[in-house]
C-alpha cells in the first residue's frame, strides 16, 4: 500500500469516527461533551495534517510520473527520428 493510501485510508476512517462520535456525544454525558470539545481542534489539525501529506505525496508521484513520461517521449521521438533517417537514406528498404 502507498504512503498515499495508508494517508486516504486513515483519513476516511478519522472521518468515519468523527461523524459517529458526532452522533453519539448529543446523547451523552456532559464529561463526554466536554472531552469532544477538546478533541476537536486536534481531529481537525490531524485531517489538514493528513491531506496536506496526501496532496504533497500526489504532487510528487505526478511530477515523477510527468518527468518519466517526457523521458520517454523523448527517446521515443529521437528513435522515430533515426528510422526516418535510415529509410531516407537506404530508398531501397522501403516498399
Amino acid at each position: 500500500m502507498s504512503d498515499n493510501e495508508m494517508i486516504n485510508r486513515g483519513l476516511s476512517e478519522l472521518r468515519a469516527l468523527r461523524t459517529e462520535l458526532e452522533k453519539a456525544v448529543r446523547t451523552a454525558s456532559d464529561e463526554a461533551k466536554e472531552g469532544w470539545r477538546k478533541l476537536q481542534p486536534h481531529i481537525e489539525n490531524a485531517e489538514q495534517v493528513a491531506s496536506e501529506k496526501a496532496s504533497a505525496v500526489a504532487q510528487e508521484v505526478g511530477e515523477s510520473a510527468g518527468q518519466a513520461i517526457v523521458d520517454i517521449r523523448e527517446q521515443l521521438e529521437k528513435l522515430r527520428q533515426r528510422i526516418r533517417d535510415e529509410q531516407q537514406s537506404d530508398p531501397s528498404d522501403s516498399q
